[in-house]
């Protein structure tokens, strides 16, 4: 028996939308983590989503175009149980977190050595007024300047905030003058300095300037670099221990190369324009393959 004309018209259509709909339904999600920290990820205002890392994640989702992806800000903590749910990832995390829970890629990259901030006229600033560079130890064990600083350990965890000062700062822990903020920023602010709560703040070159920027607050302020903890500390994209996971790295191990390293890169360096040592220290390590003692995992 024939078919009516309408059916035979509209039925090819509907398979059409049906078997495309089967297709979107049948896409795996992942979830992709972020955190408030500046200038990876910018949540609003002006620069909103022109974080170094909300481009470079935003790029990883393109050449994902298999799955379905959602992000989401989380804290530390929350990351911590939502790796069992076994579809979340982050395009970035320093290497040696959650061993059981995680699998990571090959790195791309890694965070500079640390550094000091203090208040151009303070004390310290004109204690130093001649140096670029002082030690964390001296600060610690031979004066009364108090420094500010996130929890140096993540709850219920052996990771640290501060993982290239670990051993420095958990030794002097009692000593009288560290404090310790917690916020959900995840960072560190030159508020504290003005607001005079310690006379100098633990923090990146990076993540300081651009407070500066987005805020738009004058530099009245000295930064230091410290001689301890002189080394880069590898990060890599990272997912849940599952079939997905094993997935999803493979083929970001794949992605692996020159333009995904000249890529990170650069959006990286339009938040620390003046950084020209991290910049060859990169190029040189990950574009060249020269060997770095101080490249660590």
């Amino acid at each position: 028996m024939k078919r009516p004309v309408f059916l035979q018209l509209v039925l090819p259509i509907v398979l059409v939308i049906l078997s495309f709909s089967s297709g979107v339904m049948a896409k795996e999600k992942i979830l992709w983590v972020k955190w408030k920290l500046v200038p990876e990820y910018i949540e609003d205002g002006e620069f909103a989503n022109q974080g170094y890392l909300d481009k470079f994640l935003a790029d990883t989702i393109k050449r994902f175009p298999e799955y379905a992806h959602s992000t989401e800000f989380q804290s530390i903590s929350r990351l911590d149980r939502s790796w069992d749910s076994g579809n979340v990832c982050t395009v970035h995390l320093w290497l040696g977190y959650w061993p059981d829970k995680i699998l990571y890629s090959k790195p791309y990259g890694f965070t500079p050595r640390f550094g000091i901030v203090t208040q151009r006229d303070s004390e310290l600033a004109k204690r130093y007024a001649d140096k670029e560079s002082v030690s964390l130890k001296a600060l610690l064990d031979d004066t009364d300047f108090q420094v500010g600083m996130l929890p140096l350990m993540i709850q219920g965890t052996d990771n640290s905030r501060y993982p290239q000062l670990k051993s420095t700062l958990l030794a002097r822990m009692n000593n009288g003058n560290i404090k310790e903020f917690s916020n959900s920023r995840n960072e560190m602010s030159v508020e504290y300095l003005d607001r005079g709560r310690v006379d100098y703040i633990i923090r990146q070159r990076i993540t300081h300037y651009t407070e500066l920027k987005i805020k738009k607050r004058p530099d009245q302020y000295r930064f230091y670099y410290l001689d301890e903890g002189m080394t880069y500390k590898q990060v890599a994209a990272a997912c849940s221990n599952t079939k997905l996971g094993h997935t999803v790295i493979e083929k970001f191990n794949s992605l692996m190369g020159d333009e995904l390293f000249e890529a990170y890169l650069n959006y990286r360096q339009e938040w620390d324009t003046d950084n020209k040592v991290y910049e060859k220290v990169y190029r040189d390590y990950f574009i060249h393959n020269q060997p770095n003692p101080f490249v660590v995992e």
